[in-house]
């Protein structure tokens, strides 16, 4: 009987020490203006002596190590988090659909496709193109991320731009031809410029975020005139994957007006600047007190159910250091291009929706 005992305690603790060296892996794909944030907070989690592979700035990139320090219940359990970005709408829809998305492999550097566990999203699941239903999933908002209209520098005088004057911009912007005949968009002038040139609109693709948020703030459904450099030259595009791609048009071309979150903004400030719209100037507190309303809640996201145990702590752990007030009021990484929960005044239920108070 004796022996028994000592058979099945050592049975036992072998089989808790697999479970608990068992490997946890999980893929995270979404948003790119939130993926600086998302590659920040993984690299938090990890116990000192983590390896990396990839780009660890904009992806695919990956980690692998261990998370006993921030997640004691792990102990030393391996855990491989890849991080692959291509826009809110793709990657929500990648989550729902089991889309592999191409990541890195630790150690060898080598790339494969796999399927994604998370997203980041810039917007709510029924606003992605297709619409998603939002009880595929389970969702936490993480945090609050602005855009800005933002002007190449040589577009002198404009200084503003309304929502009226927007919606017309998406449809009538740069120089097209009709038969034999050029037709001439939007003039500089019309939106308080100098001068007549056409003004060209650049932009993300229909499954950016960013490009989500903005046409849902202006009240936009159609098809926007979207401009591209092909070279020096504009040519017409369905749109960028990523707002560097799109910042490096407004920075390159002396007419060129487009959308972009605060990151992208501050990375080409040399050659272009932001603008107000509706004649209010983003600043993290217009955002907070409901007189900015170009702004939209940041979500993670993964299948309702979807997630084993271990990687459901992660993803907790994970919402955790990025919705903490501490990380979010005095992280630099996050008040520069971000705008803090805990000091919002205001809410919204749906993508460009009204905003309402939080205070009465």
């Amino acid at each position: 009987m004796k022996l028994n005992k000592i058979l099945l305690s050592l049975l036992t603790g072998g089989l808790l020490a697999g479970v608990a060296q068992a490997q946890v892996t999980l893929t995270i794909t979404g948003s790119t203006a939130f993926r600086s944030i998302a590659f920040d907070r993984v690299q938090f989690l990890f116990d000192a002596g983590y390896i990396t592979a990839g780009d660890l700035a904009i992806g695919p990139g990956t980690y692998q190590g261990t998370m006993s320090n921030a997640i004691p219940s792990l102990r030393n359990t391996p855990v491989t988090v890849r991080l692959s970005f291509s826009g809110s709408g793709t990657g929500m829809l990648a989550v729902d659909q089991s889309t592999p998305v191409p990541t890195i492999n630790p150690g060898t550097g080598t790339t494969n496709n796999t399927v994604p566990d998370l997203s980041f999203s810039d917007v709510f699941p029924e606003s992605a193109t297709p619409a998603i239903n939002g009880s595929d999933f389970d969702q936490s908002i993480v945090g609050v991320i602005p855009f800005t209209f933002t002007k190449n520098n040589a577009l002198v005088g404009i200084t503003n731009i309304t929502r009226e004057q927007a919606q017309l911009l998406m449809t009538a912007s740069g120089v097209v031809t009709n038969g034999t005949q050029l037709i001439n968009g939007m003039p500089a002038s019309f939106l308080g410029g100098i001068g007549s040139n056409p003004v060209y609109l650049t932009g993300r693709d229909s499954g950016s975020g960013t490009r989500i948020t903005t046409q849902r703030n202006l009240g936009f459904t159609g098809t926007p005139r979207l401009w591209g450099l092909n070279g020096t030259t504009l040519v017409l595009t369905n749109g960028y994957s990523s707002g560097g791609n799109e910042r490096n048009v407004i920075a390159n071309n002396p007419n060129v007006i487009g959308y972009l979150g605060l990151a992208d903004v501050a990375a080409i400030a040399a050659s272009a600047s932001p603008i107000s719209y509706e004649g209010v100037a983003f600043t993290p507190a217009a955002v907070q007190n409901g007189t900015y309303p170009m702004w939209g809640y940041e979500h993670l996201v993964n299948r309702a159910g979807g997630l084993s145990a271990n990687q459901a702590t992660i993803r907790n752990a994970l919402i955790a250091a990025i919705t903490n007030q501490g990380y979010q009021t005095t992280n630099v990484n996050y008040t520069a291009n971000f705008v803090d929960q805990t000091h919002m005044t205001v809410q919204r239920g749906t993508d460009g929706g009204t905003i309402t108070s939080l205070n009465f």
